[in-house]
């Protein structure tokens, strides 16, 4: 009995494998890229640790070119990095259904703004953009400052001490801001650094990741039997008890002191954006509490490790380019005048050079390497047709790299964004944010924050270290991060 099975599956396997070639258009067999193995695909190809993903795709592209089509599993994906083919992707509105990559986020992050699509995405940005506006933002600065005087204290105690990993200090403070902005809750995860929340987020990520290319972990059924699959749901348990307590305990707040909540200073809470869902919801008739969840857990998500990933890579780059940081430390004197009072709007609209700064870091440590979508209709990008339905991986990692967009495209070089020397680009050869109708919602308040937590270390702090960025592994996992850390020493300035 077991010959005719045996013989059975070897034959599933190579019609499966064969369909590929016979279905030449609809597979994109005449896009260059490596020949596909039975069932598997190219899988194996990414098979290996996290931080090879980017070398391999690097080795790839310098092999087949811009656009390189690979195949996980039996399905077909296309790969690019030319802001020609970022624009016809991103500007158009037939192209916003997010990628099959998306769908292992979905126990996580459900349907919200970040994986939804649709006329259901529609409404939920529409719903959310004025949570965003500028007057509450600037509600935010205080929070914000508050925070960055924290993270600071807590660097003064490292200052003339050995080298160390400040990623998870820069971490812990992006996740308080994000928690007390969007929730209205301070957790204090700086002071209590071992924040199970933080490590589940970290744990999640990783397995998001081996599970997006690992095929054989795409069936539901099989991953619910696998160890990573118990620590995917012992994960999810965490996350979601989490957010599902901060909501219960804000609407109990709202119910019983409407608007006049005050924190534990005797200040007026800021309108955080749970507020906002909750009073949208409505009662439940417009947004359930597992909507409001949904959108809570994208905005923690998205909220606090895209913004460590820039703030962290960006004091890297100044510990290593001493002339730079003294630079926007001049700058930084100027505005403050050597006081140490807060930022302010007006101060974070002249810190003209440390934005460029930041946007240069962004450039190469782009925080969301990898986005992917898939096509809603037929299109053309770079001469090859692609037809609908299938998954395209825009790679902003390798756009932003791009040498003939981008001379010496591994140097550290602000000067490329300076507002008084300003270079002629494709308004789609940077999108740190995205670009188009699904750009990022956060990109101002992210801005801010960065600038405030920045500026918050450079006019206290020296920073240096003699780490050598290819030293530094890189896990392009959901989000970029420093397998090993960011190691700096720091000195006090005065």
């Amino acid at each position: 009995m077991l010959v005719p099975i045996f013989f059975g599956v070897c034959i599933y396997i190579l019609a499966q494998w064969l369909n590929i070639f016979w279905n030449r258009k609809k597979n994109m067999m005449d896009i260059p890229g490596p020949t596909p193995l039975p069932l598997v695909g190219n899988a194996l190809k990414f098979s290996g640790p996290s931080e090879d993903f980017m070398p391999v795709i690097t080795t790839m592209m310098a092999k087949y070119g811009p656009a390189v089509r690979f195949h996980l599993g039996t399905r077909v994906n296309l790969a690019v990095s030319t802001p020609e083919a970022f624009e016809k992707i991103l500007s158009s509105n037939k192209q916003i259904t997010k990628g099959e990559d998306y769908r292992f986020l979905w126990d996580w992050l459900a349907k919200g703004l970040l994986t939804s699509t649709g006329a259901k995405w529609h409404s939920r940005r529409k719903l959310l953009t004025p949570a965003f506006h500028f007057k509450i933002l600037e509600d935010f600065m205080e929070i914000m400052n508050d925070q960055s005087k924290i993270f600071c204290d807590i660097l003064c105690a490292k200052a003339d001490g050995p080298a160390f990993d400040i990623f998870p200090l820069v971490t812990h403070c992006a996740l308080d801001i994000i928690c007390e902005t969007a929730m209205g809750k301070n957790i204090n995860a700086q002071k209590d650094s071992d924040s199970e929340y933080v490590k589940a987020v970290y744990e999640s990520s990783d397995l998001v990741f081996k599970r997006q290319t690992g095929p054989w972990l795409w069936s539901d059924f099989v991953y619910k039997l696998t160890p990573a699959g118990a620590k995917w749901r012992k994960c999810i348990s965490i996350l979601h008890s989490f957010t599902n307590q901060v909501i219960q305990e804000r609407k109990l707040e709202l119910q019983n002191e409407e608007e006049t909540i005050t924190d534990d200073l005797g200040r007026k809470k800021k309108m955080a954006f749970l507020n906002l869902l909750i009073k949208e919801s409505k009662g439940g008739t417009v947004l359930s509490d597992e909507d409001i969840r949904e959108e809570v857990d994208t905005f923690m998500f998205e909220g606090h490790d895209t913004t460590a990933t820039n703030i962290s890579f960006t004091l890297y780059m100044f510990a290593t380019h001493p002339e730079i940081q003294q630079k926007c430390q001049e700058e930084l004197d100027q505005i403050f005048d050597g006081s140490n009072r807060p930022a302010e709007s007006a101060d974070l609209a002249n810190m003209k050079y440390l934005e460029s700064c930041l946007k240069e870091s962004l450039r190469l440590f782009q925080s969301v390497p990898i986005i992917s979508r898939t096509t809603g209709e037929d299109v053309e990008i770079e001469g090859y047709h692609v037809p609908a339905n299938t998954n395209v991986i825009l790679l902003p990692f390798h756009l932003h790299r791009n040498p003939s967009i981008y001379p010496e495209p591994n140097k550290f070089d602000p000067e490329r964004f300076s507002s008084v020397n300003p270079q002629k680009r494709h308004p789609y050869a940077y999108v740190p944010f995205s670009a188009g109708p699904r750009n990022c919602i956060g990109q101002k308040f992210a801005t801010m924050e960065e600038k405030i937590m920045v500026s918050s270390v450079l006019r206290n702090f020296n920073l240096k270290s003699d780490v050598k960025v290819e030293d530094i592994p890189l896990l392009a996992e959901v989000i970029l991060r420093p397998k090993n850390g960011i190691f700096v020493t720091l000195s006090p300035r005065n």
